[in-house]
């Protein structure tokens, strides 16, 4: 059964939490607040509420590895020094088919949401997960609904469902094999 209704991102992102990275913050601030927050990264915005990166804790790795041999100061940048550029990002009508193609092109585990510019959350790959369980559960609902109709059209087990379906639009033919399916009491006419 096809689904009739893909979902947009919008209902399995994560709202815009007030909480993103000034490109002028010290590193150490911004693995504290990865650390605080058990985030695998956070948006980076500039003074005007533009995002202009990501920093991820694959960025905040780069850390060591720019400072591998001066063991005085390991940690030693600005959040501008370290994060990624924004390669995709999404707008929140975008269903999840289109969603997943971005998600496979890049190694991120989270994506921007922009609104007319704004950012206005994001959507991670446990969200994509939750929104993929739900298409699930929606078809699965539709296929019972769609089996119950059809039972109810082929075997109307009451005198409403049998008026029911005398009122819906059907043929001649569709109504007396409906009927002659119709089994009398024992012992009736």
């Amino acid at each position: 059964m096809k689904l009739k209704r893909v979902p947009p991102i919008r209902e399995f992102m994560t709202a815009y939490d007030a909480y993103t990275f000034d490109p002028d913050m010290d590193m150490v601030d911004a693995i504290d607040v990865l650390l605080k927050k058990r985030a695998s990264g956070l948006s980076v915005v500039d003074k005007e509420g533009r995002l202009v990166g990501i920093l991820t804790e694959k960025d905040c790795l780069r850390v060591l590895s720019n400072n591998a041999y001066d063991h005085f100061d390991m940690i030693a940048g600005k959040v501008r020094d370290y994060m990624s550029s924004v390669k995709y990002t999404v707008d929140p009508n975008m269903d999840l088919f289109a969603v997943a193609e971005l998600f496979l092109s890049t190694n991120f585990t989270y994506l921007p949401i922009l609104e007319n510019g704004k950012l206005i959350g994001r959507i991670s790959r446990q969200g994509m997960l939750r929104g993929i369980q739900a298409m699930q559960r929606a078809v699965e609902e539709e296929a019972q609904a769609e089996q119950k109709m059809l039972d109810s059209v082929q075997h109307p087990n009451s005198i409403g469902a049998l008026q029911k379906l005398m009122s819906v639009s059907q043929t001649k033919e569709q109504m007396v094999a409906v009927l002659s399916k119709r089994q009398t009491p024992s012992g009736g006419q």
